[in-house]
Parts: C-alpha cells; sequence; structure tokens
C-alpha cells in the first residue's frame, strides 16, 4: 500500500469511529405488532437502553454493539435497521441535497448491490419511484475508498435502504440484519407450510412455555417447535449459526463481534433441561426434522417418533408441560376443519389433563371447536393469513 492509500484508509478510520463507531445512533427491530411486547421481554435480559414500542417495533438509541446483540439474541425479532438519517424534504432538490451530504462511505460497501424500498405518504413529492431514484442519485455522487471494501462476498447480498417520505418529513433506515432473522440456518428442509421460527419461538413464550417444563408436538413437520424449544431451553443464541449484513460494512466492529458471540457460548447449557419430544405420522417430516435437528446443533435433545399423535400417550414419568399442536389449517393443506380440531380436544382432554396447550388454527371457529373450555384466542398474521393461537390449560 504508498503513502496516500495509507493516509487515505487512515482518514477512512478515523471518520469511522468519529461519525459511526463512536456516537450512539437510533435502531428499529421490526416484527409484527402482536409480537413486540414479547419480543420487548425477551430483550431485557440484553439491557437494551430505552427499548420502547415503535411503529416499526420496537426501537431504541444506543451503540452498534447494542444493535449487534440484537441480532445475535432476539428470537422473536425480523430484522433491526438502523435509522441513518431524519430531516425533511419538501421538494426532489431539497432531498436530493441533503441525501447527497450523508457520509454513504462510511456505511454501504461498495461491493453490496442496494436495493431501495420507498414508501410515501402525504408529500408534495408523491412518487415512490422518484424518490428512490433520488436516493440513489446521491448515493452514487458519494466517494467510495478502496479501504472500505470487502473480501468476496455471497453472489446474492444486498443492502436494503428503506426511505420513508411522510408529510414531507423524510426517514432513512439501513438493513443491518441481510436475511430475515427468522433464517437461523438450521432448516434446509421443510414440508407442507412451515411456520417460521420467529414465531414459533413468540408461540412458545406467549403460551409460557419454560424450559423446565416437557414439550410435545404432535405435528411436528419439519421440527422448528421442539428445535426452537431445543436452543431455548440450552440458551443458545438463535444467530449463533449464521451471518449479518452489518459484517460486510466497512465500521464493522470484529473485536465486539467476536465479545458477543463467546458470552453467547459461555452462557449456553450442554443439554435441554427437560424432554422435547417430536411427533409426526409422515416418516419424510421425521426425517426432514432429524437433519435440521442436526444441523441447530441440538441432536441430542429431542426425542423424534414417527407416529400419530392420537396414538400417543404422555408416559407417567413425563411432567406436565406444554403440548403445541400446528395442524393443516386453511390453504396450507386440503385437510383440517372442525373435526379435527374436534377430536383433538377429545385427544387432549382425555390424555392431557393439567397440560398447558398451543394450538394453531385458521379461524377462532375452529379453536373453539377444541371444546377445552376457557382459553385465550391470539390472533397472528402469517405468511399472508390471519391465524389464531387457542391457548390455555386442559
Amino acid at each position: 500500500m504508498d503513502k496516500d492509500s495509507k493516509n487515505s484508509a487512515g482518514s477512512l478510520s478515523r471518520r469511522i469511529k468519529t461519525r459511526v463507531t463512536g456516537p450512539e445512533h437510533r435502531f428499529a427491530i421490526t416484527l409484527p405488532p402482536e409480537l413486540a411486547p414479547i419480543c420487548l421481554e425477551e430483550a431485557r435480559p440484553l439491557d437494551i437502553p430505552a427499548l420502547e414500542p415503535s411503529e416499526a417495533g420496537l426501537e431504541f438509541t444506543g451503540r452498534l454493539k447494542d444493535a449487534y446483540a440484537c441480532n445475535l439474541r432476539l428470537r422473536t425479532a425480523g430484522r433491526v435497521l438502523c435509522r441513518l438519517s431524519s430531516f425533511r424534504a419538501g421538494v426532489a432538490e431539497e432531498l436530493f441535497f441533503k441525501a447527497s451530504r450523508l457520509p454513504w462511505e462510511l456505511w454501504l460497501n461498495p461491493g453490496i448491490p442496494i436495493d431501495i424500498e420507498a414508501r410515501v405518504e402525504y408529500s408534495r413529492i408523491s412518487n415512490e419511484g422518484k424518490v428512490a431514484e433520488i436516493i440513489g442519485q446521491s448515493i452514487a455522487r458519494a466517494h467510495f475508498p478502496q479501504a472500505g471494501k470487502k473480501g468476496d462476498l455471497p453472489a446474492d447480498l444486498r443492502q436494503k435502504i428503506l426511505v420513508r417520505l411522510v408529510e414531507n418529513h423524510c426517514l432513512i433506515s439501513l438493513d443491518m440484519t441481510g436475511a430475515h432473522l427468522h433464517q437461523r440456518g438450521y432448516r434446509l428442509r421443510h414440508t407442507g407450510a412451515p411456520i417460521r421460527e420467529t414465531l414459533a419461538a413468540a408461540i412458545l413464550l406467549k403460551a409460557g412455555w419454560k424450559s423446565d417444563a416437557p414439550l410435545v408436538d404432535g405435528m411436528c413437520g419439519s421440527g422448528v417447535f421442539p428445535i426452537e424449544a431445543a436452543l431455548m431451553s440450552r440458551r443458545i443464541a438463535p444467530g449463533l449459526g449464521r451471518d449479518f449484513l452489518f459484517q460486510m460494512w466497512p465500521s464493522f466492529q470484529q473485536n465486539s463481534w467476536e465479545y458477543l458471540r463467546r458470552k453467547a457460548l459461555e452462557s449456553s447449557l450442554p443439554k435441554a433441561v427437560s424432554p422435547i419430544i417430536g411427533i409426526d405420522l409422515d416418516s419424510q417430516a421425521i426425517s426432514a426434522a432429524r437433519e435440521n435437528c442436526e444441523r441447530a446443533g441440538t441432536p441430542g435433545d429431542i426425542e423424534w417418533k414417527n407416529t400419530n399423535f392420537f396414538d400417543f400417550v404422555p408416559g407417567r414419568d413425563l411432567a406436565k408441560g406444554l403440548v403445541v399442536l400446528n395442524p393443516p389449517y386453511g390453504v396450507r393443506l386440503e385437510t383440517g376443519g372442525a373435526d379435527l380440531y374436534e377430536r383433538i380436544g377429545a385427544h387432549l382432554r382425555l390424555h392431557f389433563k393439567g397440560w398447558r396447550y398451543a394450538v394453531l388454527a385458521k379461524s377462532r371457529l375452529e379453536a373453539a371447536a377444541l371444546g377445552t373450555g376457557r382459553m385465550r384466542l391470539w390472533n397472528i398474521r402469517h405468511g399472508g393469513m390471519n391465524i389464531t393461537a387457542a391457548i390455555g390449560t386442559i
């Protein structure tokens, strides 16, 4: 590296420290509103400063390492955004001028293609495509030093930039996460219409499941509920098995990240505290679940049973815990309906007395068909559908 290159790299490093890694920033944790209270509770042990509900989900002011920890540790979050800038922009020229003044070269990796998503409401600049174009032009004017580049990058990696222009007020956010946080890295095989890992974790938490109680998934499919339960029981951070977009940023703090990962590994347990059982009638589903379980690093924590849930009766040596069921509902499969839920309810009442349950249904009508008495009905949006989680005690 010649003298000019060294000076350029040193200048970039100083500017990053002064304007990116040193100061606090505003961050958003995006997730559906019904999951926000659950995520807020699970974030408390992370000591995230002033975490509060927002339109996006949750927001806080902190340092980059706090956002790293959210990506690594949160089980119910969707992704983490950095609020890069907020300013008034009444006309196109003003938007371009103010966006051009942002230090894009301190935040963006020039080797990663950019996707700009614009949302416009009640503003003088009414065309979302025009807003995205202006932001793209402002980024193109930025000077990206060679030192900002990284090594070989995945071909499908994209840097998402979200621009929200509401009532002539512009908010620009950078995605820190990359692939959605439900993509833990372990589920490469699935069957039917799988439930997201983030939602599975949220349902377990909403149902009040604690790792010292057994868990039975009677229709486990590719094994998401048992695997998420095993990760929770062993206190394994959900982000340990994957990479994140912020690791490609010029400002990436390798030492801080390695420290967070090391602390997460040190706090994990060698085995699940209580029995976790995954049941499915489909042998291919059980095979997929076993493979996913191996990749998750929890092969000895889950007992897989290739049988019909209606033939399964918990033994006397199994303490009362939580039974979770994700039956085929709605457009997922052609089976299901109120008759299936009546059978499920009858089986629960006969063999799971004293157990807690969480059963997913496409409607409140199907959930009511369980006939299990008083229950909480939790409405959730998943896969473009409204579903209901029936939660209660037999």
